[in-house]
């Protein structure tokens, strides 16, 4: 007994924790924070300087500082129906790639998640295939899909539905936009069907098995359990997807070049800087290599990402408290 007292007693002895000195933590730290300053940092810092000048990117021609003329010329002396157009375009876009994106996302991850299914892992990741792929690869794809007179689609329009003269999509002015879309749905989709599948993945069978012993159906077993304890997983993929089809330009580039009424707010801004498409409402072509122009959009483009982001944020915020 006194022996086992004096063990009690004694002093624990504490671990010893190794430390570092500071300056061994921020020398590691260094790579990263040189990258991020180097590549990030400077080149916006310097995107937002050039807004205020005419620079065009012409190896030896001249460039001066214009102040707030190239924000004046974006909203006041440009032609106000190809700002609607070019604004009307990345909202639709935006809109679209958001709501259809996040709805098949989480309809195939639903499906995926089911234990009933085979091969199932073989499933996501051919699901997830398109993510990994490139802008020209998919675009690649896409403009084979699309094809006239041999693309599955024309013969599909063709064979089974049984029109006579299917129109050639990718040069429609009425299909071109909505197949951009879907070719931008398709690459991006894998990526939030697997934020999904993580967040289905955490809620316990418990609660699906006390619900159906209460008599609850599928769709209120979705509705009640399911959503809100992956609201956090919608609200990633709401932001992403916002994010991300507002600032995208690679496919519609690869796949249309902005003609025939596909081009977006970031289009615009890469056509202006780097020239090669972009079409006007009013028919014409976007001048390109006007870089300080072009940062100027960008400027005006990562604002309005800013804002809405922001915007998105709150409300979906507040729907989760809600829920």
């Amino acid at each position: 007994m006194q022996a086992n007292h004096s063990a009690v007693n004694a002093p624990r002895r504490r671990k010893h924790i190794r430390t570092f000195p500071i300056w061994i933590v921020f020398l590691c730290m260094l790579p990263g924070l040189l990258h991020y300053t180097i590549f990030r940092l400077f080149p916006s810092a310097m995107t937002a300087v050039l807004s205020f000048t005419d620079i065009s990117g012409i190896p030896g021609s001249s460039w001066s500082w214009v102040g707030w003329a190239n924000y004046k010329e974006f909203f006041i002396l440009q032609n106000i129906r190809d700002l609607k157009a070019s604004l009307g375009r990345t909202a639709i876009y935006a809109v679209s790639v958001t709501l259809i994106q996040n709805a098949l996302a989480l309809l195939m991850a639903v499906i995926l998640n089911g234990k009933f299914l085979k091969g199932r892992n073989f499933a996501r990741a051919v699901y997830f295939m398109p993510v990994i792929l490139g802008a020209a690869v998919v675009s690649t794809i896409w403009k084979l899909m699309f094809s006239t007179p041999t693309g599955p689609i024309f013969l599909f329009m063709k064979n089974v539905l049984g029109i006579e003269n299917p129109p050639a999509i990718l040069s429609s002015y009425t299909y071109a936009f909505p197949a951009v879309i879907a070719a931008q749905i398709w690459q991006n989709m894998g990526y939030s069907m697997v934020i999904f599948l993580a967040a289905l993945q955490n809620i316990s069978a418990d609660l699906y098995e006390a619900a159906y012993i209460d008599g609850a159906n599928e769709w209120q077993v979705f509705w009640r359990i399911t959503l809100p304890l992956i609201w956090s997983a919608v609200t990633v993929n709401t932001l992403l997807a916002i994010i991300g089809s507002l600032q995208s330009y690679e496919l519609i580039m690869t796949i249309t070049r902005g003609s025939f009424n596909t081009a977006t707010l970031g289009m615009m801004v890469f056509a202006t800087a780097f020239g090669g498409g972009g079409a006007t409402a009013s028919g014409g072509t976007v001048a390109g290599m006007r870089q300080g122009y072009a940062a100027a959009e960008s400027m005006i483009l990562f604002l309005g990402v800013l804002v809405v982001t922001v915007i998105s944020q709150l409300v979906m915020k507040k729907m989760e408290a809600d829920s």
